[in-house]
């Protein structure tokens, strides 16, 4: 989650300083955090790449010009997934989550066609760690399942790749980009997650799901990696589109 929310506000402020651009014939210059690109860079995808790494300090301090906050400790709100195939079929509800180690993350790799308002942007993220609150319900196995109290996880050497589909509008003869699509994939190569049931807390039933919740963690994980992955697509892209409508395509995509 955390890992997918970097990425985007990351692709943000990149592309709305990516080099001297104007808007109605008024000059931008930017910031010490931007490291200007220019779209007829031959090495484009390398120097938007060199821009989201120089960004990492900035970032965790927060750009209160971009309306960005601090982005250590990240703080979302509230996330929905729902997965209604295979073993594990269950709908949860993450609210109040408080994300550490965001602040962290290298960019790998970058794939642009800003003809086609196009981006796919590849990075990793040591740790992560998330707490909050948690509400889950629907079936594991064979075995009915209803659970809700506090939640903590942490993530190790999470991988992970954004997709971003645009397309452009006008608005009072100006022209911006909304995101059209985006698709969101990860890995986790470790994974600890422990709950504080207050539905099931001290029935034997309840704990003996809630170890097998815990033993089974990776297990689970994967299978409800589709769902999580449609859900933090559909969140940024919401937050993204936000974003982008404050920012003229003429600002960002420069000659």
């Amino acid at each position: 989650m955390a890992a997918f929310k970097i990425l985007l506000v990351l692709s943000l402020a990149v592309i709305y300083s990516n080099g001297q651009a104007a808007e109605k014939d008024n000059l931008l210059t930017a910031p010490e955090y931007i490291i200007p690109c220019s779209r007829s860079d031959p090495d484009l995808d390398n120097c938007i790449k060199s821009s989201f790494n120089h960004l990492r300090p900035y970032l965790a301090r927060g750009l209160p010009d971009l309306d960005i906050p601090p982005v250590e400790p990240l703080y979302v709100d509230k996330l929905l997934m729902e997965n209604n195939a295979g073993p594990v079929r269950v709908t949860a509800a993450f609210t109040n989550i408080t994300v550490l180690g965001p602040s962290n993350y290298t960019v790998n790799k970058v794939r642009s066609d800003l003809q086609k308002l196009r981006m796919d942007i590849a990075f990793s993220l040591p740790r992560i760690e998330l707490s909050g609150l948690y509400e889950v319900s629907g079936q594991v196995l064979l075995f009915p399942v209803r659970s809700r109290g506090d939640f903590w996880a942490v993530f190790g050497d999470v991988v992970a790749i954004a997709k971003i589909y645009g397309k452009e509008f006008e608005r009072d003869g100006v022209r911006y980009m909304s995101v059209d699509r985006l698709l969101a994939d990860f890995k986790l190569k470790t994974s600890r997650f422990k709950v504080r049931d207050t539905v099931n807390h001290g029935s034997v039933i309840g704990e003996a799901m809630n170890q097998f919740l815990n033993n089974n963690a990776a297990e689970i994980i994967e299978e409800m990696k589709p769902a999580a992955s449609i859900a933090i697509s559909k969140f940024f892209k919401t937050f993204l589109n936000s974003a982008f409508s404050k920012i003229p395509i003429n600002v960002w995509l420069t000659a």
